[in-house]
């Protein structure tokens, strides 16, 4: 399928502006691959934003449904090289550039459908579907860009998911405003945590330990980092790195502060931020 090339890279270099406003933190690990890979890791991150933007944006259940289903038909559209502007061609290049499974895409579709109508997680097992769902698939996609060897895809998922995971209890309040409740109901229950008392700011004394472990589950996650970049050509390794870095920060100070998400959207300050993502790239080049 031949495709117009400055109409790609027009569509690259949208995403990639794109991709800067809309994600500080992932943008940092993108900006360290070579040029080939930074742009296609930025195309599918914009689709995978727009994903998300469809589902989390106003209007009514119906309007979202809607506009999520036109994410699925220009994704098609695009892939059968009939793509309804310059950014969908760059993801489809993308997807043949680094033979992505179409799978792979619909699957992430699939994931953030499911905050179209949000059920509470009923137990660790439902946590970590939905976090393969919306992130692990991303790891799978981010591997193909990164030139990986296949052997690493279960640390590509594991990475996924404590990528994820950091994000749930970064967001937990602000899920729970919105009705989304992802941290395992059986835990809670053990803890005494009300997922309503979360949403209202107090969420009772055994919230500590329930941050905990999921703290703990996310180390354990970020702990496949280290043979995943083993597995990755060294031009690639700088990225996941830096992002792995990054997040690890707000993991570590969200189990420092259990309480820091109930009050605030965690961040890291710019200059810490920056330290620990270049650190993290810097070892992983020397690897």
């Amino acid at each position: 399928m031949t495709r117009d090339p400055e109409r790609v890279t027009a569509g690259y270099d949208a995403c990639q502006v794109e991709a800067r406003a809309a994600a500080a933190n992932f943008w940092l690990g993108i900006r360290l691959l070579p040029r080939e890979r930074r742009r296609a890791l930025a195309a599918v991150y914009w689709f995978s934003d727009r994903a998300d933007r469809a589902v989390d944006g106003d209007g009514t259940l119906d309007a979202r449904r809607t506009r999520l289903a036109v994410v699925r038909h220009d994704l098609a559209r695009a892939l059968e090289g009939d793509g309804p502007d310059a950014r969908w061609d760059a993801v489809a290049d993308a997807v043949a550039r680094y033979s992505i499974p179409e799978g792979l895409l619909t699957a992430l579709l699939d994931g953030v459908e499911r905050d179209l109508e949000p059920e509470p997680c009923p137990d660790w097992d439902a946590t970590r579907a939905y976090c393969w769902g919306v992130a692990g698939v991303v790891g799978l996609v981010a591997l193909r860009i990164y030139g990986g060897d296949p052997i690493a895809a279960p640390d590509a998922e594991e990475v996924g998911t404590a990528l994820q995971l950091t994000n749930i209890l970064r967001d937990v309040r602000e899920d729970a405003l919105a009705g989304r409740w992802y941290l395992p109901l059986d835990e809670c229950a053990r803890f005494g945590v009300d997922p309503a008392g979360v949403a209202a700011g107090d969420p009772g004394p055994g919230w500590p330990a329930l941050v905990a472990t999921q703290v703990e589950r996310a180390r354990a996650s970020y702990a496949a980092g280290p043979r995943l970049l083993d597995r990755l050509p060294r031009e690639s390794r700088a990225s996941p790195a830096a992002l792995m870095g990054v997040y690890r920060g707000l993991l570590e100070r969200i189990a420092r502060d259990p309480w820091a998400p109930l009050r605030e959207r965690v961040r890291l300050a710019t200059p810490v931020k920056l330290a620990r993502g270049l650190s993290a790239a810097a070892t992983a080049l020397w690897r």
